[in-house]
């Protein structure tokens, strides 16, 4: 378990607030007020570092390495968690067989610049970007209920071998940063080839032990058309719906009256102004719980942006955890859920 350290959120500069009346929660369910003398606040310390759960009544815990977490009720009720950090190590903390529904969109390959270190999406080379994401999903799998479901969204990339590009973006300014693996010789395939990304992925998880039971085209509405010529433009992504185990919760009524495994939904998500990050239509999120995640459920985002799962997970009746690398999209997210 990660160790946190506790900070009233309202606090933007200077050292950590005094820490007052904060309990702690053991795992034997005894409770432990804390005052605000100094003596008593390095006591506090010390509890929290040996602590299972923090009861945090709207505030931020910081960890050693200066990550963060945040936790609250609804208005409804329903628990949700926001975790900033590297995915794969916060997960790795996480208990088993616990969310009954992952819903998620990692970084694309070399699509856009997030500006944090130790991001997922810039890797050199294509094997290194599909272990990359392989990884984290392991761990995914792992925290996924037994009769869970991923739900994994995937899009392409294009390897044109040209050189760093000088022109500009119109869809996005983070998509302009430089000399891109995408742009430069020796990706190992063909110039002006699509590399076929979600399906390099979706093929080594099966490797690693994930069953895909459906790879679903998301028929992306209302999408801004490429500016290309001597090829179709895209106009679909991939949804790959995995699951570990032969039975798993499955509601087919949520695609009565449609293709089932083509979901035309618009492409154009809710504003976040602030940050810039691509989030998830809220139709798309609210589709994949309503066909994969049982009422009542937790859902999880290990990449989880702007928010978008966590606050349909949440309005829709379910709790939610969301992993964020970026600190401004985990503020920009723990404001929005906030006020639910």
């Amino acid at each position: 378990m990660t160790d946190y350290l506790i900070k009233n959120e309202s606090s933007e500069e200077g050292p950590p607030p005094t820490i007052e009346n904060i309990e702690i929660y053991h795992q034997n369910a005894s409770t432990v007020n804390i005052s605000s003398n100094e003596t008593k606040e390095k006591n506090l310390l010390n509890e929290v570092y040996e602590t299972e759960e923090v009861k945090l009544n709207g505030r931020m815990l910081i960890a050693q390495d200066n990550t963060c977490f945040w936790s609250g009720l609804t208005t409804q009720g329903k628990k949700w968690e926001v975790y900033q950090g590297n995915s794969l190590s916060i997960m790795s903390s996480l208990p088993n067989d616990t969310f009954h529904c992952i819903v998620t969109s990692p970084p694309y390959y070399w699509l856009r610049d997030y500006n944090v270190e130790g991001q997922i999406g810039m890797e050199w080379k294509i094997a290194d970007y599909i272990t990359s994401i392989a990884d984290v999903m392991d761990q995914a799998k792992r925290v996924l209920a037994k009769d869970g479901v991923l739900f994994l969204n995937l899009g392409d990339t294009y390897y044109s071998g040209k050189g760093q590009s000088r022109g500009i973006d119109k869809k996005s300014k983070k998509r302009r940063f430089g000399l891109r693996a995408v742009d430069a010789n020796g990706l190992g395939v063909p110039k002006k080839s699509l590399i076929g990304i979600p399906w390099r992925v979706a093929l080594e998880m099966v490797n690693r032990g994930w069953v895909l039971r459906s790879a679903i085209i998301w028929d992306r509405e209302q999408a801004l058309p490429e500016n290309v010529k001597d090829r179709p433009s895209r106009s679909y992504e991939n949804i790959f719906m995995f699951v570990k185990s032969k039975k798993y919760y499955f509601n087919q009524k949520a695609l009565e009256g449609q293709k089932e495994d083509v979901w035309s939904i618009s492409a154009r998500p809710k504003l976040t102004p602030g940050i810039s990050t691509a989030p998830f239509p809220d139709e798309l999120a609210q589709k994949c719980m309503d066909v994969g995640c049982p009422p009542n459920g937790n859902v999880l985002d290990p990449f989880a942006g702007s928010g978008t799962v966590l606050r349909v997970a949440l309005t829709s009746g379910h709790n939610a955890t969301g992993i964020d690398l970026n600190p401004d999209f985990c503020s920009f997210m723990v404001k929005k859920i906030k006020v639910l």
